[in-house]
């Protein structure tokens, strides 16, 4: 049996996040410590979204290539947008890469360690999800990339413009998906002996997954109550990977440099030594970011 899960673990080692669990209307300006869901009716991301006086925006520079401008949305993401400013504020992007590029997917930077990992928040260690039903994953959104059961330093922007129809089909998907895999991860929990100190590791790891999935579920079925007419033509218009909505931080929205986000996107690619095709072949560097008010 301890074969059949350490090979079941390996297959899943890129798997999600933990979340878990917590739903409110008002997002809460603290740092997250669990999943937070917020149900909203406001625009968000959606539809044409432009630079208005007192905005909030960050210029992402990136050497070679040019200068990346996303609106920020300090009361969709409270903490996630308080993060990100005052990372770059301290200097901390600059100089790192963008060391992770799937086509039709997205562009992901700021590691530490230039590979993935090794990060902190700007408060030291991570911080959990704000899932923001107003904000979606369409064409140029600035997410906080996540692993293990936090976020940090490391985000990712949506390079997909193919255009997303059936979206509220792709909902259910994604709901009744994540249902059968907290299922799954559930019957590899009753597998597992949870006294047993030898196999702590992957019982702490499938109750991980199973709580991820829970979580997302929920956000998933927020998503889907949630459909407006400006959502559905948005992501019809712009493109955008609503797969990953309910799941992940989106706390920004290009506004110019799409240019420079479809170089990127690119570029040739190699195995990033996981048999994966997304490392570049010649390193993207950000040469920094910086924050500023309209």
């Amino acid at each position: 049996m301890n074969n059949i899960i350490k090979t079941v673990c390996a297959v899943s080692v890129c798997a999600l996040m933990l979340l878990t669990g917590c739903s409110n209307n008002a997002p809460d300006k603290s740092k997250p410590t669990e999943y937070r869901l917020y149900q909203s009716k406001e625009a968000g991301n959606s539809g044409e979204v432009t630079l208005q006086p007192g905005d909030t925006y960050a210029v992402i520079s990136v050497k070679d290539y040019g200068d990346i401008t996303v609106k920020l949305y300090p009361d969709q993401a409270p903490y996630a947008v308080y993060n990100f400013t005052e990372l770059a504020k301290a200097g901390t992007y600059n100089g790192r890469n963008f060391h992770r590029i799937i086509e039709e997917f997205m562009i992901q930077g700021g590691s530490a360690n230039g590979i993935g990992s090794g990060g902190d928040s700007f408060d030291g260690g991570s911080f959990s999800c704000e899932v923001n039903t107003s904000m979606r994953h369409y064409y140029g959104a600035l997410c906080m990339a996540s692993a293990g059961g936090g976020q940090s330093d490391q985000f990712y922007i949506v390079n997909n413009k193919s255009p997303q129809t059936s979206l509220s089909d792709l909902y259910k998907q994604n709901v009744e998906g994540s249902k059968q895999q907290a299922e799954v991860m559930d019957m590899y929990l009753k597998m597992i002996d949870p006294n047993d100190s030898s196999m702590k590791a992957y019982y702490d790891y499938y109750s991980m997954q199973k709580q991820f999935y829970i979580d997302y579920n929920k956000g998933a079925q927020a998503m889907l109550d949630t459909v407006t007419d400006a959502v559905i033509s948005t992501y019809e218009q712009k493109g955008g990977s609503p797969v990953l909505d309910g799941g992940y931080t989106v706390f920004g929205q290009t506004v110019e440099g799409f240019d420079v986000i479809d170089a990127i996107t690119a570029v040739e690619k190699e195995d990033d030594g996981h048999g994966n095709i997304s490392k570049p072949v010649t390193e993207i560097l950000i040469d920094k970011v910086e924050v500023f008010t309209k």
